[in-house]
């Protein structure tokens, strides 16, 4: 493949690999000359030791494909010839071409001598070593020769080479394993990535000075919230951004919010100029309710809440007001837009259901129907627009022809009309049509959407009586996902609720070029580069369309190709955001590519550089976290081949995850918010897993460097833990940032107890291993333990009480309990009890101070920890004495949760343990002692089937019927 000479270096990696010659031997020399430093390389071939050194690069007469090339190519590549050895400025430039060398003499020998044959160098290539040792080079005319060349190259790629140039500190041109290790990577090098670039009006918000003050917050508060739209119609656009979820509520939240407010402000008026206000403001919460309804069905990480009801209260209040203060049908109490916002509050869990009840009352406002008391008002465009957008909710040509019917009626009512207050269809009007009828199939058709425009344009002339000029909002619509169809098969996957999702489709590597494939790409690269003819300037949803399309195919091309749309998407006006670029940085980090972690450290570094006057695109903590996970994935594809010579490749990424970690965990003061804690949770527990797994993969690949072993890869892990020193014994801010530190010790801990175990588990599947990496790390293990308690307690709060809290609580006790089930040696016996009373201590401590505060959480089953304390004390303690000794404690430790029967019994808010199930733990661990029956009795203790029968008369006169029956006997 002709198109693969431009990355030399790549192109005989692949050759060699297919000799079964996996690594390169290159050997790179520097020499300083002019103040900087030169490199240059020599090559020698794996099989007949012959040595090539760096050529000087011509320009190659190949094809050139997108991502087949140096990011600079070697013809414009800076050189010196020095000694008479050619030398580049980067080490790897100057090992391309060594490669070149080499290329230029096989290909030679192979009888490729004509006058039309690919030459790499500008030397002449030779036949034999002896012949290469003799030839003489007159490098000047060489370098003559070829400064012609670079003369008459096209301006656009100098341009390049200087933008390259001028950003090399923030594009990384090395190999991803050359962080840590010199292993070599025959992919491609990538396409380099350069940017260039091409104040919003402070809004006031006015409040009713009608109003009572918490009336006018909550106006404000609507206004602000951005909710107070009449017509409720929510965005259906696919990305949503991650600064979006975390500095605003999620739908569910809001809901509660409006609702709240609304029992706030609701109060009795005493004046007509208080119950317009009030209206008024009753008008914005329905607003604001159906806003974020529509958001609520949108968002598939959301629960169904039904706000029709409380919708329904809240327009009666309305009702009510027009009917006690209402002078001639004042608009202020009651109009369309009032019933438009009342339609987007039905439930759209049935998205037909809905739509067909949204037409009803539409139709019913046509006849001027009555609704509670009151005739409805007339119909608006808005109302005509909303159940549409509701329509376009339902899949398929359902949703076309629901959409289309209600224009119909819309268009009959313009046409109708015979002056200026009949309605007219608008803009959002023709976004709808234009968005559901631009699909086939749940796909963009650029044919389809281009007929509905000039379809559009006609409408707008005969209707409107004015021409349609289509603006990039327009253009946008037709682009927009249908929301069923968006989000397909993200559920399945580990990051479904990450924005890694978008890179789903590379997850495990990339997929093989399917024509039909990028149909669909192909058609939105068309769409936008026609907006650009029209004199229409792309808006960024437009881009952000043409990047999700290119990356959805899952090959490499695609996401190459997303990437150059990216960069258009920089320098062009359009007002882009960071969440822009998140499905090219996630493809990367999931791709399993081992070019990948460079690309996504690449990434970061541009945009942190193009934050310098778009500090908008500064990269976050969830984007940073991309470059651990795209090690962790490069990991997980070496594993899968399960060779002896990739283990040294697994302590690599490992490494990499852990050099990389440390440079982002040292700025502390981004760990702002749960959203910060989050991802900073990924990148911990992804890099203590990436030791565990390089640390298991040794157990089935050993070698002899200690380096490379499971005992370093254990030692690794904890150094992780002890990140956290200086935090456990400094004095947090507030308390929410003591929460979030403490939410990321527990999670670290939580992992490395369970690689631990797995690493343990690994090295004892056939049941003979003598060794446990746990015990031995018993000192800091147990370390952990306690360190995680002082924190706590030190920042003990009622969020230590959350159900997720006390979750992550238990789960990292469980995980301590699993590492000691594997301990082997008997003089760690006594630790494994001492870690289970400490344990049980710590759990009392919990529901000692949860029973104070009066706490009414839901309590936690955590029947399992006691189940598997009982179990190992069985299995440790080897005297059935001392075990009953020990049992005996963990049940009165344990009988605090049991649930009481008995009103006047008390019962622990914190948590809850089955007696039955524990008694059944203990009889297990007692084993076939004769001890068994009867110390179990002591706790199996069932209420008597009579009473107790005290001194009475009745008692009396049993006994003697008792006494007559035995006698009788």
């Amino acid at each position: 493949k002709p198109h693969e000479l431009h990355a030399p270096k790549s192109f005989l990696g692949r050759v060699f690999q297919n000799m079964a010659c996996k690594n390169l031997p290159f050997v790179v020399q520097e020499k300083e000359h002019e103040n900087q430093t030169w490199y240059t390389a020599t090559f020698t071939d794996p099989i007949t030791k012959e040595r090539f050194p760096s050529g000087l690069g011509q320009k190659i007469n190949a094809e050139k494909r997108m991502g087949s090339g140096l990011r600079i190519p070697l013809h414009l590549a800076e050189t010196r010839v020095l000694d008479g050895k050619v030398y580049y400025l980067e080490g790897r430039l100057a090992e391309h071409a060594a490669a070149a060398r080499a290329i230029d003499c096989y290909m030679f020998r192979e009888g490729n001598a004509d006058t039309n044959r690919v030459q790499l160098c500008v030397e002449e290539p030779y036949e034999t070593t002896e012949d290469g040792a003799s030839q003489e080079i007159d490098y000047d005319a060489l370098l003559a020769q070829r400064n012609l060349v670079c003369a008459h190259t096209p301006q656009e790629d100098k341009i390049s080479t200087r933008l390259l140039r001028q950003q090399k500190k923030y594009a990384n041109d090395v190999s991803p394993y050359d962080e840590v290790s010199k292993m070599e990577t025959c992919e491609d090098d990538l396409p380099v990535l350069a940017f260039s670039f091409a104040k919003e009006p402070i809004e006031v918000t006015k409040v009713n000075k009608y109003l009572s003050t918490m009336g006018r917050i909550a106006e404000i508060w609507t206004h602000d919230a951005g909710l107070d739209s009449s017509s409720g119609a929510s965005s259906q656009w696919p990305m949503k951004s991650t600064r979006e979820h975390e500095n605003t509520q999620p739908p569910s939240a809001k809901i509660e919010s409006i609702l709240d407010w609304y029992e706030r402000v609701n109060s009795r008026p005493q004046s007509s100029g208080e119950a317009i206000a009030l209206a008024q403001l009753c008008n914005k919460i329905l607003a604001a309710l159906g806003n974020a309804n529509s958001e609520l069905h949108l968002d598939e990480n959301e629960s169904h809440v039904d706000v029709r009801a409380a919708a329904e209260t809240i327009l009666r209040k309305i009702i009510r007001l027009s009917n006690r203060f209402d002078d001639e049908n004042d608009s202020s109490f009651l109009d369309a837009d009032t019933f438009n916002a009342y339609m987007h509050c039905f439930s759209q869990l049935d998205p037909t259901s809905c739509a067909e009840s949204a037409e009803d009352l539409l139709k019913n406002m046509v006849n001027h129907k009555e609704f509670n008391g009151i005739n409805l008002p007339l119909p608006n465009v808005d109302t005509y627009n909303s159940v549409m957008s509701l329509w376009a909710l339902v899949d398929g040509t359902d949703g076309q022809n629901g959409v289309n019917n209600i224009y119909s009626l819309l268009e009959g009512a313009s046409l109708g009309g015979r002056d200026n207050f009949s309605p007219r269809p608008n803009a959002e009007t023709f976004k709808t049509l234009l968005a559901v009828n631009s699909k086939i199939d749940g796909r963009f058709s650029f044919d389809r959407a281009k007929a509905w425009l000039s379809k559009i344009n006609h409408i707008s002339r005969s209707v409107c009586g004015e021409a349609f000029i289509p603006d990039a909002n327009i253009y946008s619509a037709a682009l927009r996902s249908l929301p069923k169809t968006s989000s397909a098969n993200l559920a399945d996957t580990q990051y479904a609720k990450s924005w890694l999702r978008y890179g789903h489709q590379y997850d495990g590597g990339f997929k093989s070029v399917n024509e039909d494939s990028n149909a669909e790409a192909d058609n939105i690269s068309k769409w936008l580069l026609y907006a650009e003819e029209s004199g229409v300037n792309p808006n960024t949803e437009m881009y952000e369309a043409i990047i999700l399309a290119w990356t959805k195919m899952g090959t490499k091309d695609g996401l190459l190709i997303a990437e150059d749309w990216a960069k258009r998407a920089v320098s062009s006006s359009s007002p882009i955001r960071l969440e822009t670029f998140h499905p090219i940085i996630s493809a990367w980090a999931l791709c399993q590519s081992e070019r990948a972690p460079a690309r996504v450290k690449e990434w970061c570094a541009s945009l942190e550089t193009l934050s310098a006057t778009k500090p908008h695109l500064k990269p976050d903590l969830d984007t940073l976290s991309a470059h651990i996970i795209a090690w962790r994935n490069v990991q997980a594809k070496t594993i899968s081949s399960n060779m002896l010579e990739d283990v040294e490749m697994t302590f690599a990424a490992a490494q990499n995850c852990m050099q990389y970690l440390g440079e982002i965990f040292s700025d502390e003061s981004q760990l702002d918010s749960s959203h910060d804690t989050d991802a900073m949770i990924s990148m911990l527990t992804h890099t203590i897993e990436s030791w565990g797994c390089a640390s298991r993969f040794s157990l089935v690949h050993p070698t002899s460097s200690a380096s490379l072993d499971a005992s370093h890869g254990v030692h690794e892990m904890l150094k992780i833990a002890r990140l956290f020193d200086a935090k456990i014994d400094e004095d947090e801010p507030d308390e929410e940032r003591a929460q979030h530190m403490l939410h990321l010790i527990g999670e670290s801990y939580a992992e490395i107890m369970s690689q631990l175990h797995q690493i343990d588990s690994a090295m004892n599947y056939d049941g003979t291993a003598t060794t446990c990496y746990f015990s031995d790390e018993l000192p800091d293990v147990e370390r952990m333990l306690r360190d995680y308690e002082f924190y706590s307690r030190k920042h003990l709060s009622q969020s230590n009480f959350t159900p997720e809290s006390k979750a992550l609580r238990h789960r990292l006790y469980k995980e301590f309990l699993q590492c000691c089930a594997g301990v082997k040696s008997s003089r760690d016996y006594g630790h494994v009890v001492r870690l289970c009373d400490l344990i049980m201590n710590n759990i009392s401590w919990q529901d000692e101070q949860c029973h104070g505060s009066g706490d009414g959480n839901v309590k936690e089953d955590i029947t399992d920890i006691y189940v598997d304390m009982a179990l190992l004390k069985g299995s440790v303690v080897k005297i059935p004495e001392e075990r009953m000794y020990v049992l005996t404690s963990l049940w009165n430790n344990a009988s605090r949760f049991f649930e009481r029967k008995r009103r006047f019994e008390a019962s622990s808010n914190y948590a809850k343990v089955d007696r039955s199930r524990l008694i059944g733990a203990m009889r297990m661990s007692m084993g076939d002692s004769e001890l068994t029956e009867p110390f179990l009795r002591n706790f199996d203790k069932r209420p008597p089937k009579h009473k107790a029968r005290g001194n009475t008369a009745m008692a009396f006169v049993q006994q003697m019927l008792e006494k007559k029956r035995n006698k009788n006997k």
